[in-house]
């Protein structure tokens, strides 16, 4: 075996460690409203939703087409001692709006309560895997 096949493994392993120990969650990614950060296909992993701010890339589960979204939160509004979180594609071509302006999410934004993770980021860099996320893409359609 080659050093880079060893690699290659261990990487594997840990992936595999992080994600049983629920550590770290995954989630695939559908749709190209976050390129170039995810294309569609892109596995990534998310956190619980803590210490949420601005540029963090949250998901959640919209009230209006009952689908999962993946978008990145550019405003937090506090009403009633409660956040809510205004989010948006980052592609301005498929989303030149917010997604409270366009309906995925309420006018004031997501209520904290609703946000189901955080995606994980190393340093700023978001951790994807590109093309994982077409095997749980594929599954879900059966």
């Amino acid at each position: 075996m080659k050093k880079s096949d060893i690699l290659l493994l261990i990487v594997i392993i840990l992936i595999y460690i992080v994600v049983l120990s629920g550590i770290v969650q995954t989630a695939s990614v559908e749709g190209v409203s976050m390129y170039p950060i995810f294309q569609n296909g892109f596995l990534t992993f998310y956190t619980s939703p803590n210490n949420i701010k601005i540029g963090n890339i949250i998901i959640y589960k919209s009230p209006t087409f009952n689908t999962y979204v993946i978008h990145h939160v550019i405003k937090i509004n506090y009403i009633d001692g409660e956040k809510f979180y205004v989010t948006k594609g980052v592609d301005n071509i498929t989303n030149p709006q917010s997604d409270n302006k366009i309906g995925l999410e309420p006018p004031q934004g997501i209520p904290q309560s609703q946000v189901i993770g955080k995606v994980a980021e190393v340093n700023g860099i978001v951790i994807s895997i590109p093309y994982l996320g077409y095997i749980s893409i594929l599954f879900s359609l059966l």
